[in-house]
């Protein structure tokens, strides 16, 4: 009897935790050169509605804020076909020892690492234009839904030497800082 419900259960679990999974890409750690450093750090994330899938060969990317140099913007989330020999390096968000936080956004990179264009989206999500709530129950007062790729392709924040993460914070930054951040 206690084998036949420990059955059943595992089941039920395997169904509940598998049956809504979105194909994904494969993904990547992002360079610790990506990095770039942000006064404050990004709201909760949009919940978002995500359209039936286009095409067999679709992969979902998620939504997520992106820098903008004054501001966050909601990059919606997305169903792409995954570039030949490529994978997605998540955007990733990390603090030094001094807790100075840094972000890398979302990117596309080849087998080498370097940051390539971003397949043509097939059909965006759409993200809830409510208010966001954090884990307290506070409304937050956030940006409006900015998309942050309107017309110019990827928006990226600026990476200076003051902007840059510092090396201790790069692991396996070798000559050059490209070490690897891994997804969070």
């Amino acid at each position: 009897m206690r084998r036949a419900i420990a059955i059943v259960s595992a089941t039920l679990v395997a169904a509940a935790c598998g049956a809504g999974r979105l194909p994904s890409p494969p993904y990547v750690g992002q360079p610790g050169s990506a990095l770039v450093q942000v006064p404050y750090p990004p709201p909760p994330a949009r919940v978002e509605f995500v359209p039936d899938k286009p095409d067999s060969g679709a992969v979902w990317i998620d939504g997520e804020w992106v820098w903008q140099g004054r501001r966050y913007a909601w990059k919606p989330g997305r169903w792409v076909k995954t570039p030949a020999g490529a994978s997605f390096a998540p955007w990733q968000a990390v603090r030094d020892t001094m807790g100075t936080l840094y972000i890398a956004q979302g990117s596309w990179r080849d087998r080498e690492g370097k940051e390539i264009e971003p397949p043509p989206v097939l059909r965006s999500g759409t993200p809830n234009a409510g208010a966001v709530t954090d884990s307290e129950g506070d409304t937050l007062d956030v940006p409006a839904i900015h998309p942050a790729d309107a017309g110019t392709g990827e928006t990226k924040g600026t990476v200076t030497e003051e902007t840059r993460a510092p090396r201790d914070l790069i692991p396996d930054a070798g000559e050059g800082g490209a070490g690897t951040m891994e997804k969070p």
